[in-house]
């Protein structure tokens, strides 16, 4: 919503709140559940052998998903409710005169939430070891401040537009070498501990890291063209169904 453009189509508007309506339940849903609530008699499940007076008995087990990655996913839908609430408050409320002021504020907004939390639930998909947020954090968070405030007191769009961009790309590109490094590690360490994989490989996330951020790279680069906005919340919503479907899906392994 960079422009008024968006605001002024009704369509768009209705889209947009269900795009964030979606990102809402789904929060709601992980922090409140703990199971697979979509496949409770089929599809993904594990099997567990328990003794019977009888015997041994193969019982099969509904996936059961790590807590800590249903809290960050749960965090990152917030965040794109978020995002949707303050583009369309500063758009509506708050600095509707002030275009460059505006979407420089909502831009960094996005960029020191939305980003880090797409990495901390890829980093929680690997599940090997705990790997640390706090560094590309303070990273995010100083090429932020400093962009942004050079933009808005010198109120250059150049500072604003283009130099951020270009140090989140750097940032971006950085995280994608260093997740598909420890997925690399993450399944040598799967191989060696466990003889069933199913639903404990992660490698579809770096498919997915490599696209969410090339679209996000996209979209924040843009001039605020009506096209890329609708193409926006579609995209939202299939990073929504994709992620409750990797959550639902990525097996909890053993206390490492």
């Amino acid at each position: 919503m960079y422009e008024y453009e968006g605001l002024q189509d009704v369509i768009f508007i209705a889209l947009y709140c269900v795009a964030a309506f979606a990102a809402l339940v789904a929060a709601v849903y992980l922090l409140w559940r703990r199971g697979n609530a979509f496949m409770q008699e089929k599809g993904p499940e594990s099997v567990k052998t328990i003794k019977t007076p009888s015997g041994a008995m193969r019982v099969p087990q509904p996936v059961r998903s790590s807590l800590r990655l249903r809290r960050w996913t749960a965090a990152l839908m917030l965040a794109i409710v978020g995002s949707h609430v303050w583009w369309y408050v500063f758009g509506q409320v708050w600095l509707t005169d002030d275009r460059l002021v505006r979407n420089i504020v909502n831009i960094c907004l996005d960029h020191v939430t939305l980003v880090p939390l797409t990495m901390a639930v890829l980093l929680a998909m690997v599940q090997d070891r705990r790997r640390p947020l706090w560094p590309w954090l303070v990273a995010e968070v100083l090429a932020v401040m400093v962009t942004a405030i050079v933009g808005i007191a010198r109120r250059d769009e150049f500072w604003g537009y283009d130099v951020l961009p270009y140090c989140q790309l750097a940032l971006i590109v950085g995280f994608i070498v260093y997740y598909a490094l420890a997925l690399w590690r993450y399944g040598r360490w799967l191989r060696d501990n466990y003889a069933d994989l199913e639903h404990k490989e992660a490698w579809q996330s770096l498919t997915f890291a490599v696209g969410l951020f090339v679209v996000y790279e996209v979209y924040t680069s843009n001039s605020g063209e009506l096209l890329r906005e609708y193409l926006s919340q579609v995209v939202t919503l299939v990073i929504i169904a994709f992620l409750l479907w990797r959550v639902e899906t990525l097996e909890e392994l053993e206390e490492f």
